[in-house]
Order: structure tokens, then C-alpha cells, then sequence
């Protein structure tokens, strides 16, 4: 686009907005009536729908995230701000089970029902399919199986395993979705194709280009990308006839370099922020509060943005990834995935909400007849109680499942992907000595006969201790837990996890590896026999509580009494505590519990001693040990 039809196709955007606000809109249809969303006016810049002006009003939520029974809940607060349009991620690795099968149908996997409901309550959606989509859960989404192989890259064409796996997950994906493109009657807008690929350190066009023809093929769009909102992630991924989302893109500036790279277009902000991510260690969360003046910004021109997240949920089980940074280069989510957002993890709406919601209701008519917000969840208090030890964490350990490795495998090589795994070798009697890892992912303890010698933090990049002398040759044992899978940056290729590489004593290295692989299934935890409890010189423990409710309601587990662990609630995995914080509740809602007798299993690290638990209404909000600064919206 030349300089003067720049300008132009600027005004023309000026013009056109508030426009688009003050049509009526009629919610998504509920009985399958087709609907024509396409670009036009000047220059293609606007997104027109039945041959109208639109505003995308996008809220941003996981269904995987968000128990079932309240994804109806979460839509309605949504539609109540005003917004029109639910953006959502489809998770492959969540999808994807291990037999190779394609789960779409159970539970919060049911990404057709969930789809159904959005139409049901008068919202469109934005379908995010992936195959990578990052949005902070393990591996962006992708399965770890892709990392089997060392020379794996992801995200390209360069890799033919990758493309034969995800043209698999891409094919079953599409089946589900197609009955539900707007033109046949259904509420999806527009897909989204791949995810932020301008970020990735490795740029394929042919990639970009692949997934535009599938998805063309099969019948889907219009289309459009998410990046950041500058020149450097914008040229060489956008295509042709393909909007432009920004994340976030809050100004003229933004929208102009986006047109500038591609011409003829609608742009807007796929993904604006109302808080942050956190990870273990940080501060706490926090709103960011020019979100309300960003949102002011969005209704005077009219232009369309999606909230990322509006409501964030919860990282249940180990679906929470990790970021590369801090001194380790790792830095692992945290269970919440609260983010700050105007709905938080429990459903609750926050001043925010209510700001935004004025913001945007003054600038639409009567008629479009917003609903008023829906009532909050309610949640209770759990009187405090003490588990007993239910057996030692080395009791009951699984048998090896081969030996002897010349060096230790990393989980991915027999097909694990998170829990944990014990790596066995001897070590000769010698002085005392460094022992230095190559790589110890995430969180390792180590032992030496039994005794525990110390613990290595990847997210503080430590790789070595110093093993005391020894008389006569001994036993190591390292036990090492898996964290999240980095989801956002090329070194995503490299995150095994376990030990991987050299481990090195001294000068020699120690080879000879035997493994006890603990995945820490459902099954293998609330299966798991009671034990005589953990021995004076080994940590960690499995501890268990029945627990009677008469009228189970939400709450949230108080576990900062504990050092490091998991919980399991009635055979469901709430996800990871840590008492470096900020989190230090686990939320557990209500469809979680039941009426009469309820499991409570926690597996923790560190503690050998039973320590008392509670039930609260919110989750806490003191702020982290570590770094309490704000860290929103910093890229």
C-alpha cells in the first residue's frame, strides 16, 4: 500500500468504526442460520458481517481450563460485559491421547458441546486450533511425544515427523469444527492460523503457507494471524487476504505497521491484555489497570480487540507449561492461570469488569439488550484438618523398567511426560567431589545411600552439588520432578525432561542408569497401598485425608503449611503447590466434590510430618517470597 492509500485506508478506519458500534447486533444464531462474515468496506479493512460493519468484542477462555458444569457460567459473564465473541485454544496435547486416538467428547474435551453453548448464549467465536497455540500450557500445546527424537525441530516443514503428527491432529480437529463455521449456520467467525509464529526464532513460510491451504481445503475462513504489533513479528509470517491480529496493538502506530506489512486487511487486537502470566516465585496477581483505558480506546474508534484472558481458569493436573527466562532460563507457570483477568479463577467479576462493562455499554444501544451479570459461584470454608501419612514417597515404588542406561534417559524417551522418575547408579568411594549435571529438569533431590545430600532448582540454574567423601563404593539416587514444558520460545525443541546428557563425578562420568518411572497417574496415587511411612534420612511423603461435606461448594486448599507438591481430590489432579508462591491455594471446584465422603491426597516432596489443611473462600493475595514487582505486559 502506497503512502496516500494508507492515510486513506486510516480514515477510513476512523470513519467506519463508531459506526460499526451503533449497528444492532443480533447474538449468534442459536438454529443454524448461515451467516456471511467476510472483509470489506475501503480497502478490505473491515470485518462485515451479513453484510454490516463488526466489532469483534472478544473474551478469551479455555474450556479446558474451566470445569464443564461452569462453562455456561463464564460465557454469560462475558455476554454481560458487552462483548460479543468468545476466542478460544483447542489444547492437541490434551486432545490427543496416548493410544494415538482423538478424545473430543469427554468432559472438558468436548469441544463441540462447548461450541453449541457459545451459540447458545448469542456469543461468535474465534477458533484458535494451533497446532501450537503457547497460551502458557505445556509445550504450547503441542504433544511431547514430538520431542522422542533429538534432532526433533517443531513448527516447520524442515521436520517430516512433525508434519505427518500434526497433519493428524489437524484433520481430526477440523472434522469437529466444520459444522460449526458461520457460513453453515454455526458461530465461528474466523480461525486463526498457528499462533504468534513471528516470535519463534525460526521463521518457514512454507509452514505459514501449509496451514492456510489445509484450512482452505477443508473449507474454513476467513482467516487470520496473532503477533506482536512490530514490523520484526509481523514481516514474513502475515499471507495474503489473512487478517492481522496484534498482541495487543493499542495505537495508530500499531495499526499502521500492521497495514504496511499487509495491505488490504482488517487488523485488530487478537490479544489485549488485562494482566499477566506469573510463575513460581514472582508477585502475586495483578490487574493492569490501563486495560480500562485501552478498552476506552477500542469503543471510540470502533475497532475490534479480544480480552487475553477474560477469564484465565485453572492449570488442573500438568497442563501448566513454563517460560524460558530467569537465571536458569526456565521459569515454570503457576497452577492459577487467575492472569489478572476481570473474571478470575473463580468466576468472580472484579472492579475491572464492571469499569470495562460501563466503558462498553455506553456505547451501544438499547437494543442490543445486554443481560445483567450472572451471580457469583458461591464458595465455603473447610474447617482445618490433618491428614495422616498414608506411606513414605520411596514406598511402593515401580520396578525398574530397564537397565543399564550409558547415560540416564530423559522421560520423553519411554513415552512420560511429566510426574517423576528415580535415577540409580553407583558411585566409587573417593574424596569428597562435585557432582554436576548436564541437565536436571526440573526440580532434583539427590542421595547418597539413602541419605539426602541436597536439591537442584532449575529455575535458578543450578546443575551441581558437592557429594561428600566415601569410605567404600556407594549408591546415587536422584529423583527428579518434572515441571511444565516451555511453551514459548524455540528452546521448546530442547526441554526434556528428567536427566539428560552427562552426569559427571569429579572428572569421570557416571554411567551404568537404572529408572523408576513414576508418572504419578490417578490411579497410581489413590491405588496406591498404605506403607509404614518414609524413612529418618528420606524425604517426601503421601498423605491422605477422607473428608465428609454435606453441601460441597467451591474452595480453595489452603497448602501453605507444605513445601512442594501435588493434590489430588477425589482422584482428580487440582495441580502443583509451592511455597516459594505466590500461589498458595489450590481452587477445587464444587463438581470435584461430592456430597458425603471425599479423598484428599497430597504428595509432597519435602514433609514426612502430617501438616494441617483448610478450605477457603478466594484464593490468597498476599504477594510472593521472591520478586513482588508487576510484571504485566512485559514481553
Amino acid at each position: 500500500m502506497g503512502a496516500v492509500a494508507l492515510i486513506a485506508g486510516m480514515a477510513a478506519l476512523a470513519w467506519a468504526g463508531p459506526e460499526a458500534v451503533l449497528n444492532v447486533e443480533k447474538p449468534a444464531p442459536s438454529r443454524g442460520t448461515p451467516a456471511v462474515f467476510k472483509f470489506g468496506g475501503e480497502d478490505n479493512q473491515e470485518f462485515m458481517l451479513n453484510g454490516k460493519p463488526f466489532q469483534i468484542r472478544g473474551a478469551e477462555m479455555h474450556p479446558q481450563r474451566i470445569p464443564r458444569e461452569y462453562w455456561r457460567h463464564r460465557i454469560r459473564t462475558a455476554r454481560a460485559m458487552g462483548l460479543n465473541t468468545i476466542a478460544f485454544y483447542v489444547f492437541w496435547n490434551d486432545h490427543e491421547q496416548p493410544d494415538g486416538s482423538f478424545d473430543f467428547k469427554t468432559g472438558n474435551r468436548d469441544l463441540a458441546a462447548f461450541l453449541k453453548l457459545c451459540q447458545e448464549e448469542g456469543m461468535w467465536v474465534l477458533f484458535r486450533p494451533g497446532p501450537y497455540v503457547c497460551g502458557e500450557w505445556d509445550l504450547g500445546g503441542l504433544p511431547h511425544y514430538l520431542l522422542k527424537d533429538p534432532k526433533a525441530k517443531l513448527r516447520t516443514t524442515e521436520d517430516a515427523k512433525f508434519m505427518k503428527a500434526q497433519a493428524r491432529y489437524l484433520e481430526a480437529v477440523a472434522r469437529v469444527a466444520e459444522p460449526f463455521l458461520a457460513k453453515n449456520g454455526g458461530p465461528i467467525l474466523m480461525t486463526q492460523l498457528e499462533n504468534e509464529y513471528g516470535s519463534y526464532q525460526r521463521k518457514d513460510p512454507k509452514y505459514m503457507e501449509w496451514l492456510k491451504t489445509f484450512w482452505t481445503r477443508k473449507g474454513f475462513g476467513p482467516f487470520y494471524t496473532s503477533d506482536g504489533a512490530g514490523e520484526h513479528y509481523l514481516k514474513g509470517v502475515t499471507l495474503p487476504g489473512v487478517a492481522v491480529g496484534l498482541d495487543p496493538g493499542l495505537n495508530d502506530g500499531h495499526w499502521k505497521i500492521a497495514n504496511k506489512c499487509n495491505p488490504g486487511v482488517p487488523v485488530f487486537s487478537s490479544e489485549t491484555y488485562p494482566g499477566w502470566l506469573r510463575h513460581w516465585g514472582e508477585g502475586n496477581w495483578n490487574p493492569t489497570p490501563e486495560i480500562v483505558d485501552h478498552v476506552r480506546w477500542f469503543m471510540d474508534k470502533g475497532r475490534s480487540f479480544s480480552l487475553f484472558v477474560f477469564h484465565g481458569g485453572t492449570n488442573f493436573g500438568f497442563t501448566a507449561g513454563a517460560n524460558n527466562g530467569g537465571p536458569g532460563q526456565y521459569q515454570p507457570d503457576l497452577t492459577s492461570y487467575d492472569y489478572g483477568s476481570p473474571v478470575d479463577e473463580h468466576g468472580r467479576m472484579n472492579e475491572y469488569y464492571t469499569r470495562m462493562r460501563e466503558i462498553i455499554l455506553a456505547k451501544l444501544p438499547a437494543e442490543a439488550a445486554v443481560p445483567e451479570p450472572p451471580a457469583d459461584i458461591p464458595s465455603m470454608e473447610i474447617p482445618e484438618f490433618t491428614p495422616e501419612v498414608h506411606a513414605g514417597l520411596w514406598e511402593n515404588l515401580p520396578r525398574p523398567f530397564r537397565s543399564k542406561f550409558p547415560q540416564p534417559p530423559y522421560f520423553e524417551q519411554w513415552n512420560q511426560n511429566q510426574g517423576m522418575a528415580i535415577y540409580i547408579t553407583a558411585v566409587p568411594a573417593g574424596p569428597s567431589e562435585t557432582l554436576e549435571l548436564s541437565s536436571a529438569s526440573d526440580y532434583a533431590q539427590v542421595y547418597l545411600n539413602g541419605e539426602l545430600i541436597g536439591t537442584l532448582d532449575r529455575r535458578l540454574g543450578q546443575k551441581s552439588l558437592v557429594l561428600p567423601e566415601r569410605k567404600k563404593p556407594g549408591t546415587l539416587e536422584i529423583l527428579v520432578e518434572a515441571m511444565g514444558h516451555i511453551n514459548f520460545h524455540i528452546s521448546m525443541e530442547s526441554d526434556r525432561k528428567g536427566l539428560h546428557g552427562a552426569v559427571k563425578l569429579g572428572p569421570r562420568e557416571l554411567k551404568g542408569w537404572t529408572v523408576r518411572a513414576l508418572p504419578l497417574t490417578a490411579a497410581s496415587i489413590t491405588q496406591a497401598p498404605k506403607g509404614k511411612g518414609s524413612s529418618k534420612n528420606r524425604a517426601g511423603a503421601h498423605f491422605r485425608a477422607v473428608l465428609n461435606i454435606e453441601d460441597p461448594h467451591d474452595t480453595f486448599l489452603d497448602m501453605s503449611r507444605y513445601t512442594k507438591g501435588y493434590v489430588w481430590v477425589n482422584g482428580i489432579n487440582v495441580g502443583r503447590y509451592w511455597n516459594v508462591g505466590p500461589q498458595l491455594r489450590l481452587y477445587v471446584p464444587a463438581p470435584f466434590l461430592k456430597k458425603g465422603e471425599n479423598v484428599i491426597d497430597i504428595l509432597d516432596l519435602h514433609e514426612t510430618e502430617p501438616r494441617p489443611v483448610r478450605g477457603m473462600t478466594e484464593r490468597n493475595k498476599e504477594p510472593g517470597k521472591v520478586n513482588t514487582k508487576n510484571l504485566d505486559n512485559q514481553w
